[in-house]
């Protein structure tokens, strides 16, 4: 089954995970920055990596998924928040969501990634009590757990996700 990963990264995280989900692919598999990425895709699978934003795919990635059509497709992602969270939950819900009208999606995974320290920094000048986006304890352990991540057992469950996705075809 003719395989490609396609991924879009914002500061390495994502880049990370596809490189290591590479590692288990069988020999032909292509590996592609969706920025650069120039043509279609005829691949019948596809493993699309992207990094979270408002509970949704990037935006660059988000478009890409809305162009599919008749494939299967496994997705990953990296987020800020922790994977078993219930953002991380609606998450998965949207990406399938964007998928499905026109594709199989086989399995979505997730894992937790690094913040972009713009990020950290917002949330640290806007904060006040009634913003949403105040930077709390419980938000503060969040982003130095994120710091730490992806880390090798996030790794190691990607590679693991996909190839028994993949075995069991």
């Amino acid at each position: 089954m003719k395989t490609s990963i396609v991924y879009s990264s914002l500061t390495g995280n994502t880049k990370k995970v596809a490189d290591e989900i590479l590692k288990i692919m069988p020999e032909g598999t292509e590996i592609y920055d969706l920025k650069d990425l120039n043509h279609s895709l005829d691949d019948e699978l596809l493993i699309l990596g992207y990094w979270v934003d408002k509970a949704n795919p990037n935006k660059e990635m988000y478009q890409f998924m809305e162009s599919l059509k008749g494939k299967k497709i496994i997705t990953f992602g990296t987020l800020g928040a922790y994977p078993d969270s219930s953002h991380a939950k609606e998450v998965k819900e949207n990406t399938v969501k964007i998928l499905e009208k026109n594709n199989e999606v086989l399995g979505t995974f997730l894992c937790q990634g690094k913040i972009n320290p713009k990020i950290t920094e917002m949330f640290m000048k806007n904060g006040g009590e009634n913003n949403v986006h105040t930077m709390t304890p419980e938000r503060l352990k969040r982003h130095e757990d994120a710091a730490k991540h992806p880390n090798e057992e996030d790794f190691s469950n990607a590679r693991s996700f996909v190839k028994d996705i993949i075995n069991s075809l």
